[in-house]
């Protein structure tokens, strides 16, 4: 059993690193397909960002940050920027009950409160991501400085 959690340790940074880019990429290229589903509920929760212009700006970002995650380059910023991304998408979870809720209220979800609340795991991977990137930063740094104190 201690190798299957060996295995999982060892495996665990680059999936994460690759699965966020794929959802990215993807969640990032339909905003190009038909950006009126991120605008019609940009202007539910935050008229002032409703246009297609925005919601472009957004999906080349998003795209932006999948390539860097694919090539493991700046892995703990891009960490960082998808924090805010996500956080942006659940203020309007929580700014919109309306939206996320429909006619039913609470706890039924609309299929755009479905659509808001996977961006909580989103955000929790962004969070351990970040993390793993910079434990990754920290730990060839010491073996670095280790390897130079022995040479």
């Amino acid at each position: 059993m201690d190798n299957v959690f060996a295995l999982t340790q060892k495996v665990s940074y680059p999936l994460m690193r690759i699965a966020m880019g794929i959802v990215l990429l993807w969640i990032g290229a339909l905003k190009f397909v038909d950006p009126s589903p991120v605008v019609g509920l940009l202007g539910a929760s935050l008229p002032f960002l409703a246009s297609s212009g925005i919601v472009y700006v957004l999906g080349g970002v998003e795209i932006a940050l999948a390539v860097l995650l694919f090539a493991g380059i700046g892995v703990r910023y891009v960490g960082l920027a998808l924090l805010g991304l996500f956080a942006g998408t659940l203020l309007i979870l929580a700014i919109t009950p309306k939206v996320v809720y429909g006619d039913p209220g609470f706890p039924v979800l609309s299929l755009a409160g479905e659509f808001l609340l996977k961006d909580l795991v989103l955000f929790a991977a962004s969070v351990s991501l970040t993390a793993m990137a910079t434990a990754r930063q920290v730990a060839t740094r010491e073996a670095t400085a280790l390897r130079s104190r022995l040479a």
